[in-house]
């Protein structure tokens, strides 16, 4: 079951994102179960939203970003929910 993985951080920084990927490295943009990623300007902070083809690969990538995220100073708690369809720029519809 895909799921949509939600991280607000009301006074995150885009530096502070950018340095999540320097301190977690390779293994951060490495995750072939992540479908998708996105991350945008949220009031003074940021939102991250990712898609992952389940909950268990997602569980097991909180080795990796939770210490990248401790690392930069940044703290969220993830809100998870299920995800039944996305479509692509294309316009291909994938359903799950």
């Amino acid at each position: 079951m895909a799921i949509t993985v939600v991280f607000d951080f009301p006074t995150g920084s885009v530096e502070q994102y950018r340095q999540v990927f320097e301190s977690g490295g390779q293994a951060i943009v490495d995750q072939p179960a992540r479908l998708h990623h996105q991350c945008f300007a949220n009031g003074d902070g940021i939102t991250v939203i990712d898609i992952w083809e389940d909950e268990e690969s997602f569980g097991a990538f909180g080795g990796i970003i939770g210490p990248a995220l401790a690392e930069v100073g940044l703290e969220a708690t993830p809100d998870v929910r299920r995800t039944y369809r996305t479509l692509s720029q294309s316009g291909e519809i994938t359903d799950y």
